[in-house]
């Protein structure tokens, strides 16, 4: 039986009462981590706001190399950076000892956006850390905002 505010539509759970709007210049970012540093377990920050329960990504600045996680210590020196902008991790091909540094208090209700499947056919996901007696990612719906049109 679903929880409260998750609906069931063709695939995975998404949890409707929180939503990721990614803005043209952050798509641009998240797609040049991807392209210029594809290996498996690269990240960056994501850097935001929130507007009800709708996550703004307004900026995602390359952070991680592969094999490394993000920690607490990395947390706070991102929030010393951009205090109350960090709203997650964009990551390329994640693997599951970076997942797991994920599950925790300090992520807690924090985005994590992925480049995951093989180099040809990619696809972009998002969740967002939860707890229910333990940690896990809650998927969410991306919104792409519409292109900018030019002003000439």
């Amino acid at each position: 039986m679903p929880r409260p505010g998750i609906v069931k539509k063709r695939g995975p759970e998404y949890n409707w009462l929180v939503d990721v709007l990614i803005i043209p210049e952050a798509q641009r970012e998240i797609d040049a981590l991807r392209a210029f540093r594809s290996r498996a377990g690269t990240w960056g920050a994501i850097v935001g706001h929130r507007r009800g329960s709708r996550v703004i990504v307004e900026k995602v600045v390359a952070a991680g190399n592969p094999g490394t996680v993000p920690d607490e210590r990395v947390l706070a020196e991102l929030e010393r950076i951009w205090p109350g902008r960090i709203m997650g991790i964009a990551a390329v091909r994640p693997g599951a000892a970076f997942k797991r540094a994920l599950l925790g208090p300090a992520w807690y209700a924090k985005l994590v956006v992925q480049w995951t499947g093989p180099a040809r056919a990619r696809t972009l996901r998002a969740s967002v850390v939860e707890f229910e007696r333990k940690f896990f990612l809650d998927p969410v719906p991306i919104a792409l905002a519409a292109k900018e049109r030019s002003h000439e």
